[in-house]
């Protein structure tokens, strides 16, 4: 398919302009009959021819259009017009990542927090629906006018429970540069592959160069399987330290030490960039449980023991000598009556004990009562 095929018709659908190319398709613009503009896939006539690559291409069509994602770019329809199979998809006109981080190299970290989130929201939903991509990288990545990220191009996407002549079992298929150790290995491939295919589209983001090169698909190859994680911050110094920790867990040789879903990966990087994107954690955003030390002085719930009113009345500080001088008052009538009565019979033992013993009370409250009105006193 070339330039010719401007101004034909496919499916009910007349091309008005060519958008790009990849290995097995050409995608136009396209507008339907109701008017409205779509991207038209289009596979080459020399591989419309293979059966199995036919077969990989209707098979897309069918995958992508059940994906029903707001970041997978969607499917309108699909089929076949004179021998000529298509797929007729929304039209997104804003160019891919890869074609991005050519024009721009680096870029700001924002952008690589909001590409991430979308693709991974993408990611995660396909995964739950028993889709793996095999082929995440910046070209399957598009962008429409507001700066939406869309996944598309499923072609050699595998169903976990597909059978494996469609999708090439036991031998390597994607692309090389994004290519998990296991894929490389040509190994029955998990979610987790995927996760490092976008670890590696997380690293071009953030420095403008790909993890791993070589001058073969082989010697980079090699390098996934065997060559250490590269340091992010030898190429972005100007970012997070802790960016190299997200990078190890998502460029992990073995699938289980990756992250679990695209999302955790997401959210690990928003944690690392948060100085460089000018947000907090969720946890130290939220208020503090209980009330603040500092602004909130909790109120003194402690209560002193009620005093009787009658021992109050007896204490009150208004006239605090009163109970003194009374005691005193007491004692010096007793001894001017002993002296007018003369010599007095001796007491009973039982009387002079009883007389000792009220004295000694007398004597005790007294001195009772003029501790407690010294406190009080002391208090006010």
């Amino acid at each position: 398919m070339s330039h010719d095929m401007i101004g034909s018709t496919i499916g009910g659908y007349t091309i008005s302009a060519r958008l790009g190319a990849g290995g097995m398709a050409t995608v136009y613009q396209a507008v339907g009959e109701d008017g409205h503009e779509v991207a038209l896939k289009v596979l080459s006539v020399h591989l419309a021819a293979n059966e199995t690559l036919y077969q990989r291409f209707m098979r897309e069509a069918q995958m992508a259009s059940r994906l029903k994602h707001q970041f997978i770019l969607p499917v309108y329809d699909f089929g076949e017009d004179r021998g000529t199979p298509y797929i007729v998809m929304k039209l997104v006109d804003n160019g891919t990542l890869d074609t991005r981080i050519q024009q721009e190299g680096q870029l700001a970290v924002r952008v690589v927090a909001r590409v991430l989130s979308q693709v991974a929201q993408a990611l995660d939903y396909a995964h739950s629906q028993g889709v793996i991509h095999r082929d995440l990288k910046p070209e399957n990545i598009l962008f429409d006018r507001q700066g939406v990220a869309y996944l598309a191009d499923f072609g050699i996407a595998r169903i976990h429970e597909a059978t494996a002549h469609l999708t090439g079992s036991g031998g390597f298929i994607g692309t090389a540069a994004y290519a998990s150790p296991e894929q490389c290995r040509g190994e029955e491939l998990t979610t987790a592959s995927d996760i490092y295919s976008l670890g590696v589209v997380l690293y071009e983001m953030l420095t403008g160069k790909l993890p791993y090169t070589g001058p073969t698909p082989l010697a980079i190859m090699h390098k996934h399987m065997s060559e250490p994680i590269p340091n992010v911050l030898k190429d972005r110094p100007d970012i997070s330290m802790d960016i190299n920790d997200v990078m190890r867990k998502a460029l992990a040789k073995l699938p289980a030490v990756r992250y679990s879903t695209a999302q955790a990966m997401s959210t690990a990087l928003i944690k690392a960039l948060r100085r460089d994107l000018g947000t907090r954690p969720l946890a130290e955003k939220a208020p503090p449980i209980g009330p603040n030390p500092v602004f909130n002085k909790p109120r003194d719930t402690y209560a002193a023991p009620s005093m009787p009113d009658s021992l109050i009345r007896e204490i009150s500080p208004t006239n605090p000598t009163r109970p003194r001088r009374a005691a005193i008052r007491q004692l010096d009538t007793a001894g001017r009556s002993a002296q007018r009565s003369g010599p007095q019979p001796a007491a009973t033992p039982a009387a002079d004990t009883n007389s000792n013993a009220f004295l000694l009370l007398l004597l005790f409250i007294v001195l009772v009562a003029i501790a407690v009105v010294a406190a009080l006193l002391a208090v006010a």
